[in-house]
């Protein structure tokens, strides 16, 4: 499907440095339940199952507590032997904190990791899903999305798989207000060109509305310029990343034209550059913005639950790919598995993890989590019911979505010393008009030269 060894190779290494065990019957769609095999030596009842009850605690960072807590309690009633202990943290806390607890006396049995950045911190602690899998019944495995697994396998040094994907992101993206879209008698727009006459018109007809709202932060515009590049050029970020291109070749020249083209057009107004964190989806939930440019992860917007949770103004929220921006381009995004989960070395109940795992990535209890529809699901054969989103554009911006993250072909993760060390500020002054394509180009080769 995607050949990604090599760029995830060298993209974590950067980033280094800086079931269902259901009893007897069927799953909730008609599956064959799966069944844990104890482990050799565990103390086992009659039934083969462990003599009373476990406890396994399972520490992550996501999915959201409310959203894992919907699958776990389905997983308990599934399984009236085992309790899950979930504790969540936030992100930056969670990389310091779960590497401790591994070293230490935490007897932790499931645990959460960002994939890109954390595997190949904690991979020496964990089993690797090779000597776990087969503990549940049936290649539960092989329903998972087949770049999503193999990319997972890449973020350890030793290629090795050792967490199972939840679910990926990719960006970036476009969000619209579909009721006002409707109103101007506008379609989504497939290229920029369609894009810009539509922000041409609006900042005639409805001065006080902004026609496109973006972060200015340099991540989300390095997102934003691989997003173009990927239109023509799939794989150019993992072969920059790799070492198998130059940073100032033809086809990183071209990426930065055709992304200064949209500040120069006007298409993206330079000013909006100065908006940082969430303020321009705050903007655009206020209905001050006609589009929102992010990632895969506003895609909770698109959700029935979020109109009553997260303060949204606009009537009807839709998405879809990023405007092709040069003729023969197809609309693409880089994507990433985001969240996997592992056995730790240090369980005790390995069976019972194993099954918990099966549950929340090839089970029943992806439906309990995915409804925020913060990732894309790694289970293949997942959709979302018509119940979870807000209206049928915002049904129809998700499965593009899904179908554009499914398809990347380059991981949505950069050398993060590189971005904050040349990578951002040339992307900006680029953007700004403050430097030419070539002359961008050739100072991040001869940066990422120094740096290597």
């Amino acid at each position: 499907m995607r050949d990604t060894a090599r760029a995830f190779a060298v993209t974590t290494a950067a980033l280094a440095l800086g079931l269902s065990a259901c009893s007897a019957g069927g799953t909730a769609d008609g599956r064959p339940v799966q069944q844990a095999v104890p482990d050799a030596g565990e103390k086992t009842g009659k039934t083969g199952k462990p003599a009373g009850p476990v406890t396994l605690k399972y520490w992550t960072f996501s999915p959201p507590a409310d959203a894992l807590k919907r699958a776990i309690t389905a997983f308990e009633q599934a399984n009236p032997g085992i309790e899950v202990e979930l504790r969540t943290f936030d992100e930056a806390g969670y990389r310091e904190r779960l590497p401790e607890a591994l070293d230490g006396d935490e007897a932790l049995d499931v645990v959460g990791l960002h994939i890109p950045t954390m595997t190949r911190a904690v991979a020496n602690r964990l089993r690797p899903v090779e000597d776990w899998k087969d503990k549940v019944s049936g290649d539960w495995v092989e329903g998972l999305d087949e770049g999503a697994v193999e990319q997972t396998g890449k973020a350890a040094k030793d290629g090795k798989l050792y967490s199972v994907p939840m679910g990926s992101s990719g960006g970036a993206v476009m969000y619209y207000n579909a009721a006002l879209l409707s109103e101007l008698g506008e379609s989504f727009p497939e290229t920029a060109a369609d894009l810009e006459s539509i922000v041409m018109r609006v900042k005639k007809e409805i001065p006080d509305l902004r026609p496109v709202v973006f972060s200015g932060e340099p991540r989300r515009q390095e997102e934003l310029l691989f997003t173009v590049a990927s239109q023509t050029h799939p794989t150019l970020s993992d072969d920059l990343l790799a070492g198998d291109k130059p940073w100032n070749g033809p086809e990183m020249v071209s990426a930065l034209t055709a992304y200064r083209s949209l500040f120069d057009r006007g298409v993206l107004a330079k000013s909006g550059l100065a908006l940082k964190g969430d303020r321009p989806a705050e903007l655009f939930r206020d209905g001050k913005a006609l589009f929102l440019v992010d990632g895969s992860g506003r895609s909770p917007m698109l959700s029935a639950s979020y109109r009553k949770t997260g303060k949204i103004s606009v009537k009807k929220v839709g998405a879809g790919p990023f405007p092709t921006i040069l003729p023969g381009a197809e609309h693409a995004v880089r994507s990433t598995p985001e969240v996997g989960l592992a056995v730790p070395k240090g369980s005790k109940h390995v069976a019972e993890a194993a099954a918990l795992i099966e549950f929340l990535t090839a089970g029943d209890g992806v439906s309990g989590w995915a409804g925020d529809l913060a990732m894309i699901p790694s289970r293949e054969d997942f959709r979302p019911a018509s119940s979870v989103f807000a209206a049928s554009e915002s049904k129809d911006g998700y499965a593009a979505i899904e179908e554009l993250v499914r398809d990347g072909d380059s991981l949505n993760v950069p050398d993060e010393v590189f971005l904050k060390r040349a990578e951002g500020d040339a992307i900006l002054d680029v953007a700004h008009g403050r430097t030419t394509a070539k002359k961008a180009a050739d100072l991040l080769q001869k940066e990422w030269s120094r740096g290597q």
